[in-house]
């Protein structure tokens, strides 16, 4: 009966580490705390292993001890079972081994919290606002220039958060109704985004590349979803990123823009697409909700999906693809170019 025991124990122990094993590969490349690429998350991995280690080693003793004597004591044909009733050494051991481990994990946390929570060093080479709202984050980038709109305003993204590597980027939160909390752990720890109440924490990503992160605080049904994609780009590429975007946002503003919904609005378009919100709801060609986020136009004839080819398209749609059932309009270049601009803003 003894070594089935044993047997079904190791067995047991066997599987959870090949299930922890197994899942910590699994989620290597999401949201993992344990895959640290900024010297913030860094410090909150050093810590938690630090923790873990010494967490398994007092787990291993105890419950090593715990079995030895269960199995070294236990009553059984020819044993009586043994009673102990007290032992210096042992109860001055777990006295003062644990408030060594408490004292020094106190210590430890602390200074990793002066490094987490210094978010004004004059190393900050960046400043972003983070507004959290049922069920969205949106960016603002309002201390530079580059990001200044014609209007006068500063851009504002939703959903992507773009930062440069290698610098130290200070994110400003807030929330519009709701207690939200921002949290990208490949890049840095998480601070809670309060109605009313200002906070912030600091990022920095290491290398280039896309991270993913969530809303940590539990803010109603659309909480799930509530997703964060931080990208970081090399410092070469940042700011053609800026350029474009400033570029994207001034074009949803322009007047021109507003123009051309009306123009694709009045014309035979609205038969045919369906652009949701709008009152274009045709059937016959293909939906215009996304398009500007398509990889292709015209069956996959024209792609990329830019002002050029759009342009090329709707100018002469049977030149480029003959056979299209969509129509030469023949509408002048000013319509045309309305048209595109508005089209280039949905996504």
């Amino acid at each position: 009966m003894f070594p089935v025991r044993i047997g079904v124990a190791l067995g047991v122990i066997t599987a959870l580490v090949i299930a922890f094993l197994s899942s910590t590969v699994a989620l290597a490349d999401g949201p993992w705390t344990n895959d640290p690429q900024g010297p913030q998350a860094r410090a909150i991995a050093d810590l938690y292993w630090i923790m873990f280690v010494a967490a398994v080693v007092v787990l291993a003793i105890v419950d090593g001890g715990i079995i030895y004597a269960g199995i070294k004591f236990r009553e059984r044909p020819g044993h009586v079972a043994k009673q102990f009733h007290g032992q210096n050494f042992l109860e001055l051991s777990w006295t003062v081994i644990p408030t060594i481990m408490v004292v020094s994990f106190s210590v430890l946390s602390w200074q990793k919290l002066d490094f987490i929570n210094n978010t004004r060093g004059g190393d900050v080479g960046m400043v972003v606002q983070a507004q959290g709202s049922q069920w969205t984050w949106t960016f603002g980038y309002p201390h530079e220039d580059r990001f200044k709109l014609l209007d006068g305003s500063y851009l504002k993204v939703g959903e992507e958060l773009h930062i440069p590597v290698g610098m130290k980027v200070r994110v400003e939160l807030s929330a519009k109704d709701v207690i939200h909390s921002f949290w990208v752990p490949s890049v840095g720890g998480k601070k809670d985004a309060v109605p009313g109440r200002a906070t912030e924490l600091w990022i920095q990503a290491d290398k280039a590349g896309t991270f993913k992160g969530q809303c940590l605080e539990f803010c109603g049904d659309g909480h799930a979803d509530m997703l964060i994609t931080l990208v970081a780009h090399p410092q070469s590429d940042y700011a053609a990123w800026a350029v474009e975007a400033v570029k994207e946002a001034n074009r949803a503003i322009d007047p021109a823009t507003t123009k051309g919904r009306e123009t694709f609005l009045s014309l035979a378009c609205v038969g045919c697409h369906t652009v949701k919100g709008t009152a274009a709801s045709g059937k016959i060609g293909p939906e215009l909700t996304h398009v500007a986020s398509k990889k292709s136009i015209a069956g996959g004839v024209l792609s990329p999906v830019n002002e050029e080819n759009l342009t090329k398209w709707i100018k002469n749609p049977p030149a480029v693809k003959p056979g299209t059932q969509m129509p030469n309009l023949n509408l002048s270049d000013e319509q045309i170019h309305d048209i595109v601009q508005w089209l280039l803003t949905l996504k």
